[in-house]
């Protein structure tokens, strides 16, 4: 049996592909500060910080092969020698054993469908489980009630550094009653959550806010930071129409508009809302209300279908093509964007913008502040609320060999290799036992060269990363390899005024989830398309009054369809809400 050394939970990011959760390259997640740096003064002390030491012994096996269904739709390109190349062959010298991996181009949720319904099971299946009943979660549920997959109790505690798989802080308190600990599962464990927080500093940062060119401020007399409520919005995007600034090839510009497909227009929508993790808000008497039926979502509405009206907004965003907001943003052709800061920055790295036009630098507007005064912040459960996971199919021939492999890649030792590759070969330690990329490949990263990404994957490097609870910056001092050097520092400054906030607590929206005719309720109000089509119908109506009533009509409609089962709901969930007492919206 493996003895547990190099121990540690840790995960890294898993993106769409369950063997491409090392990203390799900078991207938005830049990290490594210097306050981290010297918090992090080697990586023995990083080490013995997450509980390991300096050496680590895995039981070997004698050359056994996992299957492993990369259940991801399109997912990643897999290295042309799965078997043979550098990691691979490093991890099978040290724990003999090989995974093969085998990708899908179809819906996720007819692949395991099929997979279940055949019995030809791959032996660990890597798929979205998201929580609830939707989709791929029902499936695997349905699977694991059904005994089509293997409980991980008896086992996962002889495995130091993923036995921790299941504690609050790495998912949240809901995800687990709810979903890990499903009640068809029998008291059974079967579900191994990946791409999972360890600690806040690794969290995934997405940047999502509302930004400026950098010298509208100016010509306008307005100063960044006093931009926080609607009213400044407003009167910001006001005093740039009557300005007429041009873009960099001197033509008409927009006021404001959003990334690919209306993304995230709900942005300038701050100020009509409160951070939380749901849709759901207390108000003064502490009896909870789905927001979309309040005043204040029809209030955000009609602020939206001001914009529109008065040609403050742009109109063709919400169905705007990802490269045609590129082009508007390319060209500093809108003035305010809403969406991810990184969208601006790779935009105008492709055009070059920023080199004979450097005051045109986007910029953040704010920070934006909700309706009670406070600020914006990115707002995470305390743990995932759903995630990317593994299951382990009753086709598994040595489970103990595959939880081995998940050990050690999750391991310290494990960690380095699949993130940075072969010591003196892709990377070297610094002063600081740091690990540092070869400079070649820091260049490129920094120039925005993408094949670099391509070329250390087809070397195995970020493929077999299959980690959770992630401490990737207090262990290497970034959050992806690179980020110290190539990350993107508008991300991080930003981050500082816009941090992220751990909320504590049981989300309110999974409170009610065994509510007799659930299902009613949900095809009624968070199924389809219908509530947001109603909203853009609202943002585009004649007048104020017209708008008013497509967005109040949505709320009848909301509070009266099937005999208004959705009211009764909205009772239940208050009612269970009281009965835990910690619930949070």
């Amino acid at each position: 049996m493996r003895k547990r050394i190099l121990a540690l939970a840790l995960m890294a990011s898993m993106v769409l592909t369950s063997f491409a959760g090392c990203n390799s390259g900078g991207g938005d997640n830049a990290a490594a500060t210097d306050s981290t740096a010297e918090s992090n003064a080697s990586a023995e002390s990083a080490a013995e910080s997450a509980g390991s030491t300096a050496e680590g012994e895995w039981e070997k096996f004698d050359d056994v092969t996992i299957e492993i269904l990369n259940c991801w739709n399109g997912g990643f390109k897999n290295p042309s020698d799965l078997r043979n190349n550098e990691v691979a062959t490093a991890i099978r010298d040290k724990i003999g054993v090989t995974v093969e991996i085998e990708g899908i181009m179809m819906s996720e949720t007819e692949k395991l469908n099929m997979e279940f319904a055949s019995g030809d099971m791959h032996e660990v299946i890597n798929a979205p489980y998201w929580g609830g009943d939707g989709g791929e979660t029902a499936v695997i549920k349905q699977a694991g009630s059904e005994g089509r997959l293997l409980a991980l109790d008896d086992d996962i505690n002889d495995f130091a550094n993923i036995k921790d798989a299941w504690k609050v802080g790495v998912v949240s308190q809901a995800f687990l009653e709810n979903d890990l600990e499903y009640e068809g599962f029998g008291g059974k464990h079967y579900i191994l959550p990946m791409q999972t927080p360890g600690e806040e500093e690794s969290i995934d940062y997405w940047a999502y806010g509302v930004f400026a060119r950098g010298d509208v401020f100016d010509k306008v007399g307005i100063e960044a930071d006093s931009v926080r409520t609607p009213d400044d919005l407003y009167n910001f995007f006001k005093a740039l129409d009557a300005a007429d600034i041009k873009d960099v090839n001197g033509n008409d510009t927009i006021i404001a508009s959003t990334a690919g497909m209306g993304n995230s227009y709900t942005d300038y929508l701050l100020g009509f809302t409160l951070p939380g993790l749901t849709s759901y808000k207390q108000n003064e008497d502490k009896v909870w209300e789905y927001y979309p039926l309040t005043e204040d979502w029809v209030d955000a509405g009609l602020f939206m279908w001001k914009l529109v009206n008065e040609g403050l907004f742009d109109k063709e965003c919400f169905k705007q093509t990802p490269t045609t907001a590129n082009e508007k943003l390319g060209n500093g052709t809108a003035l305010v964007y809403a969406a991810q800061y990184n969208d601006s920055i790779r935009a105008t790295k492709a055009t070059g913008l920023y080199i004979q036009n450097p005051e045109m630098r986007y910029m953040p507007v704010g920070p934006l502040e909700y309706k009670d005064g406070t600020t914006k912040v990115q707002v995470e459960a305390n743990g995932r609320n759903g995630t990317p996971c593994a299951i382990f199919t009753t086709n598994c021939q040595n489970l103990r060999a595959a939880l081995t492999y998940y050990d050690y890649v999750n391991s310290y030792e494990g960690l380095l290799l699949t993130k940075y590759g072969i010591e003196g070969e892709d990377y070297t330690m610094d002063e600081d036992g740091m690990p540092q990329l070869d400079q070649e490949t820091l260049d490129r990263m920094i120039e925005g060269d993408d094949t670099v990404n391509d070329e250390r994957r087809e070397r195995g490097i970020g493929v077999y990363c299959q980690t959770l609870a992630d401490r990737s910056v207090s262990l290497f001092g970034e959050k992806n390899p690179g980020d110290a050097a190539a990350g993107v520092q508008e991300i991080q400054d930003f981050k500082k005024v816009s941090p992220v906030k751990i909320i504590d607590g049981y989300a309110v929206d999974k409170v009610a989830l065994d509510f007799e005719g659930y299902d009613r309720v949900s095809k009624i109000a968070f199924e389809g398309t219908k509530q947001e089509d109603e909203r853009q119908k609202a943002y585009f109506a004649a007048t104020e009054e017209e708008a008013r009533a497509i967005l109040e009509g949505y709320q009848e409609y909301v509070r009266t369809e099937d005999g208004g089962i959705f009211m009764e709901y909205m009772e239940y969930l208050n009612e269970k809400a009281n009965e835990r007492g910690d619930c949070v919206g």
